[in-house]
């Protein structure tokens, strides 16, 4: 079962190696799952530009 879903607010961890890590960001996609877990595409907002990446389920925890 997912843990997230479109909307969600969500934030990557801090142990993962992603330039993100520690970002807050939304859920924009619910992408398929594979033997890793479900994936997902997050968007994050700065002053200057928008970024969409991809995460695995696990790498993500909820915003508070």
């Amino acid at each position: 079962m997912r843990k997230f879903k479109k909307g969600d607010k969500v934030k990557v961890r801090l142990d993962n190696p992603s330039p993100y890590r520690g970002r807050t960001g939304v859920v924009q996609q619910e992408l398929l799952q594979d033997s890793q877990g479900y994936w997902y595409m997050v968007e994050f907002q700065s002053v200057r530009s928008r970024a969409v990446n991809r995460f695995a389920e696990r790498d993500l925890e909820p915003a508070n």
